[in-house]
Formats: structure tokens, C-alpha cells, sequence
């Protein structure tokens, strides 16, 4: 264990702590409601400009979540810790720090962030559904109209599984935290090496694609489903991004190199006159 003076008071923090604490920022790599928004610029060479702002986004977000932890700290740790409620530090603080206004403001901004996710969500299966295998695979001759009534339909059908997984989890805060906690590592296991290699590595073919996806997948799964997250106390996307990550290398370099259109794609992407 590590000692470290915080906030005039003192805390024990694990490796593990730490650990899973950084794995979280893998999970970005595979999130689909974060990579459609890249997917959706106008040209390449405005990827540049959107990175930026994206990154500048992301550190005042991420600065705000730890100065709020920090503060939380100082003035509630006793309480929010002594009863496992850590994770619940933003709602607690807007419920005793601010007038009922705003406090109802502060919520529902927690509110609004979980729909601006859900609906992305829903959107990104719909199209991809429709997209990829809807068309493609069983209906190559459907219409515009037909395509977009499937993805309509799809996207009511998922919304009432979550609706039942959702309630089948318990209620409060912390139910829903535990959801996204799983549903961030196995996207950010799943796909974040996937798309990684896809962006970096001109060998990576398909073979290693879909290798890494179920890699990523079932060691995510797995890892949580034997109770090893909560044992050995480090997240699970962390084994599965990594482990994810081997895999789909190694399936990559012992299948054939990918074809001369998917190199002519990626070098036309990564090519500074991409326009």
C-alpha cells in the first residue's frame, strides 16, 4: 500500500487502485459513439482541427472529474468513504453544497450526459446493423425506406433490452455506475486495439481484426465473470485491452498481409494531401 498526503488528510491507495484508476482512459479507444463523431468529418483534413478541440475537451473534463474527487476528499471523504459511496461524490456535493435549483441543474446534467450516450449508442448499432449486415447479408435490394423502418425497429428493440438489463441490476446511482463500468471495459477491450492498429499499422489485415475484437471481448468477459476484477482489484478492461492487443498481433502476422485496396486505403488516409 502507498501512503500519500491529500487534502490535508490521509489516504491508502493500492497499484491496483492506480492501475485500474488509467485503465479507464483505454476505454476511449473503443467507444462507437466517440469514433462516429470522427467518423462523420467532412474530410480528412479537417481531422487535425478536431483532434485538437476533442483533446482540449478532454483534459478540461477530465481536470474538472479529479478536482471534484480531490475536493470531495477534503470535505466529505469521512462520510462518502466510510460507507463505499466514492463514486458518488458529484451528487452528494451538489446535494449539500447548493440551493435546490441548482443542485436539480447540476443532476440533470447527469441526466442529459447519460441519454447523449444512450442515444448515440442506439444510433451507432442501428446503423451499423443496417449497414453491415441488414443489406449486405440479407437484403441487398432493400430500399432506403426499408433500411431506415429496420433501423427504427432495431433501435425500439434494443432499448427495451437495456430497459430490462437495467432493471434486472438493481437501482440507484450505483447500479447504473456498475453497468457503465462493465460496458466501457468491454467496448474499450474489444475494439480500442482494433482500431488502434487499424490507424498505426499498415499489416494489420482483417484475420487480426476479428481476432482482437473477440479476444478483447471474451478475456473482458471472463476476467469478470470469475470474479478476478474483484479479487485480484484491477478493472477489467485493463487484461482485456492488453491481452486483446497480443492477439490480434500475432493472428496478423501469421495470416497473409492484407490486400493492395486496403493498403491503397490506408495510405491514402494517413497521407498528408488526404483531400
Amino acid at each position: 500500500m502507498t501512503q500519500c498526503a491529500f487534502g490535508g488528510g490521509i489516504f491508502n491507495t493500492s497499484w491496483q487502485d492506480i492501475l485500474s484508476g488509467l485503465g479507464w482512459g483505454l476505454g476511449y479507444f473503443g467507444m462507437p459513439h466517440i469514433l462516429v463523431r470522427f467518423m462523420s468529418i467532412e474530410k480528412p483534413s479537417m481531422i487535425k482541427k478536431s483532434s485538437i478541440v476533442a483533446i482540449v475537451w478532454v483534459i478540461i473534463s477530465l481536470f474538472s472529474a479529479v478536482m471534484i474527487a480531490y475536493l470531495g476528499r477534503m470535505v466529505m471523504g469521512a462520510e462518502l468513504l466510510t460507507q463505499g459511496n466514492q463514486k458518488l461524490v458529484f451528487i452528494a456535493m451538489a446535494r449539500r453544497f447548493f440551493p435546490a435549483g441548482i443542485c436539480g441543474l447540476l443532476l440533470a446534467a447527469i441526466i442529459a450526459a447519460s441519454i447523449s450516450t444512450a442515444d448515440s449508442q442506439l444510433l451507432v448499432a442501428s446503423s451499423s446493423f443496417t449497414a453491415d449486415l441488414y443489406k449486405p447479408f440479407f437484403r441487398k435490394k432493400a430500399t432506403e425506406k426499408e433500411t431506415l423502418f429496420v433501423g427504427r425497429v432495431l433501435v425500439l428493440v434494443l432499448s427495451l433490452i437495456a430497459f430490462v438489463i437495467a432493471n434486472s441490476k438493481g437501482s440507484g446511482a450505483q447500479a447504473i455506475m456498475d453497468m457503465v463500468e462493465n460496458a466501457w471495459g468491454a467496448f474499450g477491450a474489444s475494439f480500442g486495439p482494433t482500431i488502434l492498429l487499424s490507424l498505426f499499422w499498415k499489416r494489420f489485415n482483417y484475420q487480426g481484426a476479428v481476432a482482437g475484437v473477440i479476444s478483447g471481448f471474451v478475456i473482458d468477459l471472463g476476467w469478470l465473470l470469475t470474479g478476478m476484477t474483484a479479487s485480484t482489484g484491477i478493472f477489467e478492461i485493463v487484461p482485456g485491452f492488453f491481452g486483446s492487443l497480443v492477439v490480434a498481433i500475432i493472428v496478423a502476422k501469421l495470416t497473409s498481409a492484407p490486400n493492395e485496396k486496403a493498403v491503397a486505403i490506408f495510405e491514402q488516409g494517413t497521407s498528408k494531401n488526404a483531400d
